[in-house]
């Protein structure tokens, strides 16, 4: 056993005090744990360093382990079951000897297990840092590979038992699937995931998570195919949709209790040629006292502007933007901002992403005659101040929004398209009248949303002067650049989180006096930029410069826009 001095020793290493050190080494592990498992979870020890020193401590070597590096034929040596529960991984084997991958030196009952499972083979530890362990455990056996062994182990014993006969000795496969579908989507909550896409292929079942706006393939076990149907059948029933029914599109919800609050899933079907295609939007509850201005974290200049835009008592603003840039977050900012009990707040939205204290809310039912413009008629009898559309999608809709501007409320919602002036020009080719335009929209308010680089990894880099100069960069004299090698906590990518950048167009004079004759966006634009807008490629240069996300990023979320403006 090692001695009290000894792991004092060690945690002095990693950097701790002395007083801290004595009161982690004196720590009890509870039943089924160990102590570095105790030390590891109270946060204050760098795994890293822990790692390193144990294996001073115990003559072993430190390893750094990767997936891409480990043959998979090496994983058939211990049960997946047994890898998840014992955090013990294979990394290679010749005749005589397996090399094993722990984190915890201390766990003796599961090193024992390791040798009887190996049949007596002689066993090299590495030690690892336990983060590192567990997600190279995730990417080489998969979400869920420990209850996918169970469900296969399961299945086998049903289909030896054909009789009337009830075994109950093995697993119900049934309660596996559950088991399996809700470690899918723990997984992607812990990962961040704002969509879960589960996708039938020719030969394969493939799960997806978009994570900070870009897909990443999960990595799953082989032949989960098999269970396609079953899994399918359980985000279905979760949804309350029709199990039976494969040939048409649905879409249900699911209400999710996890341990960082309540999630709202929205869930999808369609039929494809390999089967049924579900999609999952995870909303959080949680984060309904996070809306604000500060939380949309814009520059002074904009603050200010956006400030003014809501004093108005009346008029119309819009957000635009594509699908997923964060307009719904922006307009819920907008709307707390200027929550009050001397207020008559009223929404219709299709769905409702976040519940609002004090606002009322609509959820637009298309199939019972519930849509925006209806929804919007009525909304107008209740004696709002302020009225929120989710969308304009058409004539109708906008016709009924100027026309609540027009008669002393304020207007927001929402239009798709690539920058802050394309709005004018969508609204005119609705069939919107120029004057009745021009005198009732007060801002078109474009957005992205950048990755952030990732903080674990930041580093400074640098690019060709002859480049920046190319994509209008600015080049200050002590400007420095910075970027994400990519690690463990960020999946590789050198980005974690996501920040907005916006274009403001505000419609002044000159503006309305274009919308009237007409002019086209190109020339509109021009004028904007002229009169003081900040384009959403020139506010992706404010994050650049205050080290918050990269230059590629900014020139691939905003590349459309400003090949757009060039072929006007």
């Amino acid at each position: 056993m090692t001695s009290r001095k000894a792991l004092v020793d060690v945690l002095r290493a990693t950097g701790l005090e002395d007083e801290a050190a004595i009161e982690l080494a004196a720590l009890q592990p509870a039943p089924g744990s160990s102590w570095t498992t105790e030390v590891l979870n109270t946060g204050k020890v760098d795994e890293h360093k822990l790692a390193a020193e144990l294996a001073k401590l115990f003559r072993s070597p430190v390893g750094n382990v990767e997936a891409q590096k480990i043959e998979r034929s090496v994983l058939g040596l211990l049960p997946s079951r047994f890898v998840f529960k014992h955090q013990i991984l294979p990394l290679a084997v010749t005749e005589t000897t397996v090399k094993l991958a722990t984190f915890d030196v201390f766990n003796q009952v599961s090193r024992r297990l390791a040798q009887q499972q190996l049949n007596g083979k002689k066993i090299d530890w590495v030690i690892v840092p336990r983060g590192q362990l567990l997600r190279t455990i995730k990417a080489l056996y998969g979400v869920g590979a420990e209850t996918f062994e169970e469900i296969l182990q399961s299945t086998r014993t049903y289909d030896d038992n054909r009789d009337d006969t009830q075994d109950i000795t093995g697993d119900d496969p049934e309660a596996s699937v559950v088991k399996f579908v809700n470690q899918v989507i723990r997984e992607a909550i812990f990962e961040r995931a704002t969509d879960i896409h589960v996708e039938p292929l020719e030969n394969d079942l493939r799960i997806r998570y978009r994570i900070d706006g870009i897909l990443h393939e999960v990595a799953v076990p082989p032949q989960l195919r098999v269970l396609q149907s079953a899994i399918i059948s359980r985000l279905k029933v979760m949804a309350h949709m029709d199990i039976a029914e494969r040939r048409l599109p649905q879409d249900g919800r699911i209400n999710l209790n996890t341990s960082t609050g309540a999630i709202d899933v929205r869930v999808s079907t369609i039929p494809t040629v390999n089967g049924e295609s579900i999609s999952l939007r995870l909303l959080s509850r949680s984060e309904t006292l996070a809306f604000g201005i500060d939380r949309l974290d814009m520059s002074e200049k904009q603050v200010s502007v956006v400030k003014k835009l809501l004093q108005h008592p009346n008029g119309i603003i819009l957000v635009t933007g594509p699908t997923g840039s964060g307009k719904s977050t922006s307009l819920y900012s907008f709307l707390t901002s200027i929550n009050a009990v001397s207020r008559r707040i009223i929404t219709i939205e299709e769905p409702v992403e976040y519940r609002l204290p004090g606002v009322s809310q609509i959820d637009v039912k298309a199939e019972i005659g519930l849509t925006f413009a209806n929804g919007l008629r009525a909304i107008l009898r209740q004696d709002p101040n302020i009225v929120m559309v989710g969308e304009i999608r058409d004539f109708e809709t906008a016709e009924i929004a100027i026309r609540a501007a027009m008669t002393g409320h304020l207007v927001f919602s929402t239009l798709h398209t690539n920058d802050a002036v394309s709005g004018i020009t969508r609204l005119l080719d609705m069939g919107i009248e120029p004057f009745l335009l021009a005198s009732v929209v007060r801002c078109f308010l474009a957005q992205r949303l950048v990755r952030t680089i990732c903080p674990d990894c930041t580093e400074e880099t640098g690019y060709p002067v002859d480049y920046l100069r190319e994509i209008g960069a600015p080049l200050p004299e002590d400007l420095k650049f910075y970027h994400g090698r990519g690690c463990e906590h960020c999946r590789q990518t050198g980005y974690r989180g996501r920040s907005a950048i916006y274009e403001i167009c505000v419609v002044n004079e000159n503006l309305r006096r274009m919308v009237i004759r007409k002019e086209t966006g190109t020339a509109m634009k021009q004028r904007a930029i002229a009169d003081g807008m900040d384009t959403l490629r020139n506010d992706g240069w404010r994050r650049v410069l205050k080290g918050q996300t990269t230059v590629e990023e900014v020139v691939r979320v905003t590349q459309q826009d400003e090949a757009l403006a060039e072929t006007d």
